[in-house]
């Protein structure tokens, strides 16, 4: 990757501000609430819900449409004390959110990796990169 002509872009999305409040939102998103069987609806809700304030946190970070055309790398960065591979879920949903606004598609030939990772700001932080 040439570190002078590759674009990055990065954006970060609140957790709620209680402590109750994130406890209900990792027993919502957590991946170990899809695996119990999930109800569909509630699925659906979840997904329309994370969409929207994935967009919101794009636009708030001005992060302009379709800025990628070569594949990337995704790195989330999170805060909430649940377990890394129960961010899968959510994880997705956020991905499926940059469709068409930050990455083309997440098929194999957009987005080549995602990594998930710690850090303790306090809320998720997702950066796009260029390879």
């Amino acid at each position: 990757m040439n570190d002078q002509t590759a674009k990055a872009a990065c954006f970060e999305i609140p957790y709620p501000p209680t402590k109750r409040g994130k406890t209900a939102w990792n027993k919502r998103f957590s991946l170990n609430a899809y695996w119990a069987g999930k109800h569909y609806r509630a699925r659906a809700t979840d997904a329309r819900d994370i969409h929207a304030l994935t967009q919101a946190s794009m636009r708030k970070a001005k992060i302009r449409r379709k800025v990628f055309d070569k594949p990337v790398e995704i790195i989330f960065r999170w805060d909430d004390g649940i377990d890394i591979d129960n961010h899968a879920a959510l994880g997705k949903m956020i991905t499926d959110a940059m469709k068409s606004w930050a990455i083309t598609d997440d098929s194999p030939r957009w987005v080549r990796r995602v990594t998930h990772e710690f850090w303790d700001e306090g809320k998720i932080q997702v950066e796009v990169r260029e390879l």
